[in-house]
């Protein structure tokens, strides 16, 4: 299975999540086949007929072919460098093959790209894309906490109801007190609102629970820099930079010492 989720620390825009004033209306025209027409026209891509060509045999097939048609262009969009079309075809997939297993992947896959993706409206895509997939997939397991926690999270950061998601995350906080991820979406929430002791906490206990979750060290990092502690904010990014081999992560994170130290 493909890993959608981008390194923690890829970018700091993490620590700046925008709150979108986005109408509740999804978009009418998908921005990915925009952007896919458009990086095809662009001829920066040797094999662009061959996806071209396989686009086409997948608007024209269905069931099992159609799906196993999607997960070949999802991971060839992703090979590419292009996560928020891979991830549209994931979606597609999934209403292809209906499972919660695949709503859950694309909305996931979605989800982890709200915060990175420059392009504004590619971005409400994203939002709109993941919201359906992870209540698609409550829906089809009523009650599920791995679902309630993804659709809280996207509308905290990408919706134009975010204390929605704000009550939903306190309530499951209220029932599973301990559980990683609702800790880590309300740290990050403390930190959008400039809360960094809270913030800390929320990560220490995530730490506590799951020592390697590099998101949760990062975002540590960044609440301990919102608290003028410079010092203790190195050592986390030390410590973050020896828990992973990403290059990617590693040069970020040595440019942030570096910054920070010098």
């Amino acid at each position: 299975m493909k890993q959608y989720l981008l390194p923690a620390g890829a970018a700091a825009v993490v620590v700046l999540i925008l709150f979108l004033l986005f109408s509740n209306k999804p978009p009418r025209i998908s921005a990915f086949d925009e952007r896919r027409e458009k990086l095809m026209d662009s001829l920066q891509y040797p094999n662009a007929s061959d996806l071209e060509a396989m686009h086409s045999d997948m608007l024209g097939s269905a069931g099992a072919s159609r799906a196993a048609l999607l997960r070949q262009l999802s991971d060839a969009w992703l090979t590419l460098g292009q996560p928020s079309i891979a991830a549209d075809y994931l979606r597609q997939l999934a209403d292809a093959d209906p499972t919660y297993a695949n709503y859950m992947q694309a909305g996931s896959a979605m989800r982890s790209l709200i915060d990175f993706e420059p392009d504004d409206n590619l971005r409400v895509n994203l939002v709109y894309g993941a919201r359906y997939c992870y209540e698609t997939a409550e829906k089809m397991q009523p009650g599920d906490l791995d679902a309630k926690i993804g659709l809280a999270a996207v509308l905290v950061s990408g919706s134009s109801q975010p204390m929605e998601g704000i009550m939903m995350l306190r309530e499951l906080d209220a029932q599973y007190p301990d559980n990683v991820a609702v800790n880590l979406e309300l740290g990050k929430f403390s930190v959008m609102s400039g809360q960094y002791d809270k913030a800390i906490e929320r990560f220490a206990a995530v730490l506590q629970k799951d020592s390697l979750n590099l998101q949760a060290r990062y975002m540590i990092a960044q609440s301990y820099l919102g608290t003028q502690d410079t010092i203790t904010a190195v050592k986390q990014l030390e410590k973050l930079r020896s828990l992973t081999t990403d290059k990617t992560l590693i040069d970020q994170v040595d440019n942030e010492i570096h910054n920070l130290t010098h």
